[in-house]
């Protein structure tokens, strides 16, 4: 019994330490699936034809929280995974958190700390430039994004995020590479943001598979430099990206976004115009859409647009997988231009 009440008031003895404590768990997601439908332009190498699929596109569930450690202070996590909702599949087979897995510490004076798998600041950026928040046939990662793009991800990356000053706010990126060839990769990214305009500028530098950017021969340094901003009119939303890549050896790639949001009732009419300009392999995409939001948690979407792709661009404007079904697993050949429309709805939770 002495044993017992020593145990029960050791205990005890902690409760205290944890009460005071206040901490939260919050599951959360993303259910996007629409029905796809693309017509796809003859090649001198291939014949035209067309696909239609029921897709998802940046469907996920996440898991974060924070606990309260006084003072302003806290910690806090946040784990990210994507699937296909058309499937049930993963959307990456290798990784269980394969959008963001990290812990982070954080202080309203000092700023925050994050260790862990992170986007990079080119996404979040262009969050704030695209009217399409990246998904959809006229999305700006399609042109954008891919190859002699930004960087979409950090694995295995520090990320140092300031305290606001005013309306400005920078983040800080170094991924470290675990010793690889490839993988190291640090960035900057500056963001003014006080409505109704926002803009914004980064800087990354990585290395990078130089096959991957057209020069073969091993790893090699890739520069992205972007500038973005948006300002509401409230009749009228206008967005504007530009961004340059230098690879050493090679001609720069340029790409910029320019972008309208037009509210409608409880709806919004969008649109976006996205040019890659490289040599003999230009690339760009036209797409208008509207969404309808049926509350705030749930949303209808329609949205066209029209990919051109010149000389040796062999860009996609939908899911690889989907696209398998009509272009074979390497998907489109040089100059191949495409169509796509996509209806479908949208629910968060």
């Amino acid at each position: 019994m002495k044993k017992s009440m020593l145990a029960v008031a050791a205990v005890a003895a902690t409760v205290p330490f944890y009460t005071h404590a206040q901490s939260s768990v919050t599951l959360y997601g993303r259910i996007n699936v629409g029905v796809e439908h693309f017509s796809y332009g003859s090649t001198p190498t291939r014949a035209a034809s067309r696909l239609s699929v029921l897709t998802s596109d940046a469907s996920l569930w996440g898991v974060r929280g924070s606990e309260d450690l006084g003072g302003g202070n806290r910690a806090y996590f946040k784990l990210e995974s994507g699937f296909q909702a058309d499937t049930g599949a993963v959307t990456d087979g290798t990784k269980f958190f394969s959008r963001e897995s990290y812990v982070g510490l954080s202080s309203p004076t000092m700023g925050s700390l994050q260790l862990g798998s992170q986007w990079a600041p080119g996404l979040w950026q262009s969050l704030r430039a695209d009217p399409f928040l990246r998904f959809g046939p006229g999305g700006q990662p399609y042109v954008l994004q891919v190859a002699r793009g930004y960087t979409l991800r950090y694995d295995n990356a520090l990320q140092y995020i300031s305290p606001k000053l005013g309306d400005v706010s920078a983040r800080f990126y170094h991924a470290l590479g675990e010793g690889q060839a490839v993988g190291k990769a640090s960035a900057l990214s500056v963001d003014y943001d006080s409505a109704p305009l926002y803009v914004g500028a980064y800087v990354e530098q990585s290395r990078v598979d130089g096959a991957t950017v057209g020069r073969p021969g091993g790893p090699v340094s890739s520069r992205t430099t972007s500038v973005a901003a948006s300002y509401d009119f409230s009749v009228v939303k206008l967005h504007a990206q530009a961004q340059t890549n230098h690879v050493a050896g090679l001609p720069n790639v340029d790409g910029y976004l320019l972008g309208v949001s037009i509210p409608v009732g409880v709806g919004q009419i969008k649109a976006s115009y996205v040019h890659k300009d490289a040599r003999n392999a230009d690339a760009s995409s036209l797409g208008v859409g509207y969404w309808h939001s049926l509350s705030k948690r749930t949303m209808l979407f329609a949205n066209v647009a029209r990919l051109s792709n010149k000389g040796l661009a062999a860009y996609r404007m939908g899911p690889a997988l989907a696209e398998q079904g009509a272009l074979g697993p390497n998907g489109p050949v040089a100059g191949q231009n495409a169509t796509a429309i996509n209806i479908g709805m949208m629910h968060t939770f």
